[in-house]
C-alpha cells in the first residue's frame, strides 16, 4: 500500500487546512488516535484502527468507536508509548505502507512536539523513520537519510530548519537563503531562520539523520 493517514487527537485549530477543505478527498486508509477518532467519524470517515488511552473522550464516545470501527484497542494510562507511537506501530504492522502522514502532531505541546521529532532514535522506527510525514497547521516534519533530495514549497511554509538529530557529515545546501557547503557538526543543532527563495531547495548529506521541518507564523 502507498499511504496510510494516521490523525492525532489534540486541538482541531492544529491541524492543517487541507484536512478542513478535502479530508474525504485525500488518498489511503485512516487510523485515529484517541479524539481524533470522533474528528473522522464526524467527517463521515469510518477509520480502520482506532488506538490510545481515550482519556480525553467519555464512555459513551468510546462505544460509539468500539461498536462502529473494525479495530478498536484500548492501553491503560499508565502505557510507556505516546498514541502517536501506538498508531504508527499499528498502521506499520498492518498495511507496511510507503508513506505514513500523520496530522496535527507538531503544534501543539512541546513534549508531543519531541517525542515525534525524535522517532528516528527508537529502534521500531528504523526501517521506516524516513517515510514519515508529520503535518499541523504551521508545520511539516520529514526525516532523510544520507543522499541528495529537493523539497518543494508548500503551503506557505516559507521557513526552513534542516535538523541534525546527532553527528552528522558533508551538508550541502543548494538555492536555500542561507546556503550550507560541505558542512559537517557532531552534536543535534538546528539551521533555524533558513527561507525559500526559490520554489525548491535542493539539499545533500553522507553520513547521519537530518529532520527537515517546513513552517509558517501562525495567523
Amino acid at each position: 500500500m502507498k499511504r496510510v493517514n494516521i490523525l492525532l487527537g489534540g486541538p482541531t485549530s492544529e491541524y492543517p487546512d487541507e484536512l478542513s477543505k478535502s479530508i474525504k478527498g485525500i488518498p489511503g486508509p485512516w487510523v485515529g488516535a484517541d479524539r481524533g477518532s470522533l474528528h473522522l467519524m464526524a467527517n463521515g470517515i469510518i477509520p480502520e484502527i482506532a488506538i490510545g488511552d481515550f482519556d480525553s473522550i467519555n464512555k459513551k464516545e468510546q462505544k460509539l468507536l468500539r461498536d462502529n470501527v473494525p479495530v478498536f484497542e484500548k492501553f491503560p494510562l499508565e502505557k510507556d508509548d505516546t498514541d502517536s507511537e501506538l498508531c504508527l506501530l499499528a498502521a506499520r504492522e498492518k498495511y507496511n505502507a510507503q508513506e505514513y502522514y500523520v496530522y496535527g502532531a507538531t503544534g501543539g505541546r512541546i513534549d508531543h512536539f519531541l517525542v515525534n521529532l525524535f522517532f528516528p532514535y527508537d529502534p521500531r522506527f528504523l526501517d521506516f523513520y524516513d517515510k514519515l510525514y508529520y503535518k499541523s497547521a504551521t508545520n511539516t516534519i520529514r526525516f532523510f537519510k544520507p543522499g541528495r533530495y529537493t523539497i518543494f514549497h508548500e503551503n506557505s511554509m516559507k521557513y526552513v530548519a534542516f535538523v541534525n538529530l546527532g553527528p552528522v557529515t558533508h551538508l550541502n545546501l543548494f538555492d536555500a537563503k542561507y546556503k550550507l557547503n560541505d558542512y559537517s557538526v557532531e552534536h543535534p543543532v538546528s539551521w533555524a531562520s533558513n527561507e525559500f527563495v526559490k520554489d525548491t531547495i535542493d539539499f545533500s548529506f553522507e553520513s547521519g539523520i537530518v529532520a527537515v521541518i517546513q513552517s509558517k507564523d501562525k495567523k
